[in-house]
């Protein structure tokens, strides 16, 4: 089976029906990649976005892809109270990346619906990096602040609105810079559950 992919010809077989049942260790993998996968698919906007830089068009290995094997890599953890189960872990997860420097010791607080930002900045007057944000509860709702204030504002308030605020919900909190002029993301920094 053949296709076009960006400019490039692709070949590929048919897909193989296993005949016996995959080793510990192939299972442990399977597990792993559907761990992965399972905590990225929701979130494939903020991928795309975030990632856009590590897989530039032409590319034979897409934004996602990309994602995948940095989390496959780096941010799996197992549970030992369920059978070594693996999961993601959150905290190492990066929703963004790129070279840009990062907000400088950022904090978040949540005021009723509203999410608090404050960082450090040596900036006085406007900058051409701008804060940028994204929250995700794990399964399935996320949102993405693409255009926040400039980084010498030092504070800000979102209001996100594709994600229900309820009293207890917990959200992860990804923050990072966007440089306005080169396009350019810094890596995304994890800012904890609130």
């Amino acid at each position: 089976m053949g296709y076009q992919l960006n400019g490039q010809t692709i070949i590929r077989g048919l897909p193989v029906q296993p005949k016996r049942k995959p080793s510990r260790l192939a299972a442990l993998n399977q597990q792993r990649m559907k761990a992965v996968s399972q905590f990225l698919k929701p979130i494939k906007r903020i991928i795309n976005w975030g990632y856009r830089d590590m897989a530039p068009p032409g590319s034979r290995v897409g934004t996602f892809q990309q994602a995948q094997s940095y989390t496959f890599k780096n941010s799996l953890d197992y549970d030992s109270d369920n059978d070594n189960a693996p999961y993601v872990n959150p905290e190492k997860v990066l929703l963004f990346r790129g070279e840009e420097p990062a907000p400088e010791k950022p904090q978040v607080r949540r005021e009723g619906k509203t999410l608090v930002f404050e960082w450090e900045s040596f900036f006085t007057t406007p900058q051409d990096r701008i804060f940028v944000a994204a929250i995700y509860d794990g399964s399935h709702q996320y949102d993405l602040l693409l255009t926040g204030p400039d980084l010498s504002v030092k504070k800000y308030i979102w209001e996100p609105q594709r994600v229900v605020m309820a009293e207890g919900k917990i959200l992860h909190v990804y923050v990072g810079t966007k440089n306005m002029l080169t396009d350019k993301l810094s890596d995304s920094v994890y800012l904890g559950a609130v």
